[in-house]
């Protein structure tokens, strides 16, 4: 999840970039380092655990400080079961609830309000749906294999939306995004999804032996996948990924069930 925020840093500078070098009225010699500020929120609602938010700004785009979380931020949650807590910022700067736990199938509402400015999200927690296997597949041209999940999409529309993330050795990887997958026109089907895990440093492969792999496997719904699914794509588009957060916010609210499977790394060369 932490690497969408470096995407948007990117894309701000390129669409910056564009707007000047194409108006007449403009000079070409501009500030690229400066970026306005946009709020970023991240909201989760899992299954059993308890709901959590993070409000921050983005930066410059030459300001390597970190996204600071941002006090003061009035965080409400809220289901359609009648229950609603004002969350609390802890230590490691989110805000989280004491009290409200994620229920499956209930509606869930965010609130956030900063310097007089609230922004809304809602988000429906889908059934869930339980990973079958785990296991690692060899590419020939590779050195390395990548992990391969299989899980079966019910029938129905209830469960067509899933966000798949990747950990090695209990850390997700800088270079890779999480995976989101849309049953929408394969209803009911099996599916066997490849992690093609690359990395920026091509001293080192990102998957050995031995390495302990994890998959958490989210049930999601339309909204939260479109946001992933539109960041997942986003080198290939000049717009920033489809928020469901209102008021111009980035970053998404999702209420979301879990399953993880792990195993440990190993295949034949």
């Amino acid at each position: 999840m932490k690497t969408y925020i470096k995407k948007y840093k990117l894309l701000f500078l390129f669409v910056t970039l564009i707007a000047t070098l194409s108006s007449c009225e403009k000079e070409i010699d501009v500030d690229l380092n400066s970026v306005p500020p946009r709020m970023q929120i991240e909201g989760i609602v899992k299954q059993g655990e308890l709901a959590t938010v993070r409000v921050s700004h983005t930066i410059d785009f030459n300001d390597n400080s970190g996204y600071p979380n941002l006090e003061g931020a009035i965080v409400t949650i809220s289901d359609n079961a009648g229950n609603s807590e004002i969350l609390k910022q802890d230590e490691t700067g989110w805000y989280t609830a004491e009290k409200l736990i994620g229920v499956e199938g209930r509606t869930y509402k965010m609130s956030v309000v900063y310097e007089g400015e609230e922004y809304t999200a809602t988000s429906q927690m889908p059934p869930k749906v339980s990973l079958d296997s785990l296991y690692m597949t060899k590419v020939l041209v590779m050195d390395y294999a990548f992990p391969t999940f299989r899980f079966k999409d019910p029938a129905g529309t209830v469960n067509q939306y899933y966000l798949a993330l990747l950990y090695i050795n209990g850390k997700q990887h800088p270079d890779v995004l999480d995976l989101p997958i849309s049953a929408e026109f394969m209803d009911g089907s099996t599916f066997d999804e490849t992690y093609q895990v690359y990395s920026n440093d091509s001293d080192n492969d990102p998957i050995k032996k031995g390495d302990e792999i994890t998959i958490e496997f989210r049930c999601i719904d339309k909204g939260v996948y479109t946001f992933f699914d539109t960041l997942f794509r986003m080198d290939n588009f000049l717009t920033n990924p489809v928020s469901n957060i209102s008021n111009g916010a980035l970053g998404y609210f999702s209420a979301c069930t879990t399953d993880r499977k792990s195993i440990i790394a190993d295949w034949k060369d």
